[in-house]
């Protein structure tokens, strides 16, 4: 329940308050960086949009369309997610939800649909969304959930109502967190998560701070040639949503920071903040921007048909022979 999670409780009224008074819009946009929670409350919002016997602000948990919704039954709630064999949502998946909504209601008459993560529609499939968007079935409410709202086609962007989800009061974030994980690196953690909590718990769940400390010494092995680039490479392409590679972009633009600016204010590496300050002096920041170059091109076409073992060979080859 929303109860759980304080920093949502704001949105959760908001929203609440806007249905009461008849005012609740036929889509939302529900933005912000991964870990605020957007999909907890999006799917808090259609059990009690759907929901026949609401108790004040929250959802019965007991009439038949909850007890349907609870065991992912209810014919009135749909809720779209790239296929399996997939990264995007394809014109297939939004056609067969038009088909949907233009059947007659099974509950209190009123349909919820969740589409997420929103900005990995394909270009058709976008299309299709907005004749819906711009035609929508009576009592429909289409919840779309994005971390970067911006990939959107500005005609569907335009075309909902955007809500931006964040946790705004960090020492109600901060003791939640550490209710959940108590231990001194609760603020590290919470860094590393931009304030996203969830993201947080997720990080600290698992061990993050260890396997970072773990990659970063292997950068630095490849460096100072204890460490084989290609043998790494073969590792980190084998991850499925490249994290090392992620870690190492967000290393370099923390040493190019320490390197232009002379001190470490602002860096994202907390935990890392020794080794990337006596790093950094060594570093040649032109070469360092051609890496960030590599490291972003290779992210852009991750999904491509490319080689990423080759695209990760480069990278971490030209990190051992170039960047001195």
């Amino acid at each position: 329940m929303i109860i759980e999670y304080p920093w949502l409780t704001p949105l959760w009224e908001r929203l609440i308050a806007a249905h009461r008074q008849n005012r609740f819009p036929h889509a939302l946009l529900l933005a912000g960086r991964p870990g605020m929670g957007k999909a907890v409350l999006a799917e808090e919002l259609a059990r009690f949009l759907l929901c026949e016997h609401p108790v004040g602000d929250a959802a019965c948990r007991q009439c038949t369309s909850c007890t349907l919704f609870a065991a992912g039954n209810n014919p009135d709630y749909f809720r779209i997610t790239p296929a399996d064999d997939s990264r995007v949502i394809k014109i297939d998946q939004v056609r067969e939800l038009a088909a949907g909504l233009s059947m007659t209601s099974h509950g209190n008459g009123r349909k919820v649909v969740i589409l997420t993560p929103a900005d990995v529609l394909n270009i058709n499939a976008a299309n299709s969304l907005l004749k819906t968007l711009e035609e929508p079935t009576d009592n429909t409410v289409l919840v779309l959930v994005s971390a970067h709202p911006a990939r959107l086609p500005a005609t569907i962007r335009s075309r909902c109502q955007q809500i931006h989800v964040q946790a705004t009061d960090r020492e109600q974030t901060s003791r939640w967190f550490a209710d959940r994980h108590p231990g001194a690196s609760s603020g590290v953690y919470l860094a590393l998560a931009n304030g996203a909590p969830l993201q947080a718990l997720q990080l600290a769940q698992e061990n993050a701070l260890e396997e970072r400390g773990r990659r970063f010494r292997v950068l630095l092995g490849i460096r100072e040639g204890r460490e084989d680039p290609l043998a790494v490479a073969a590792d980190w392409a084998a991850d499925e949503d490249l994290k090392g590679l992620r870690w190492m972009r967000e290393w370099l633009m923390d040493l190019l920071r320490i390197r232009l600016t002379g001190h470490t204010e602002g860096i994202h590496g907390i935990d890392l903040l020794d080794s990337l300050s006596t790093l950094a002096p060594q570093l040649d920041t032109r070469i360092v921007f051609r890496q960030m170059d590599g490291i972003n091109r290779m992210l852009r076409l991750a999904d491509s048909s490319l080689n990423r073992q080759l695209m990760m060979e480069d990278i971490l080859l030209a990190w051992s022979e170039r960047v001195s």
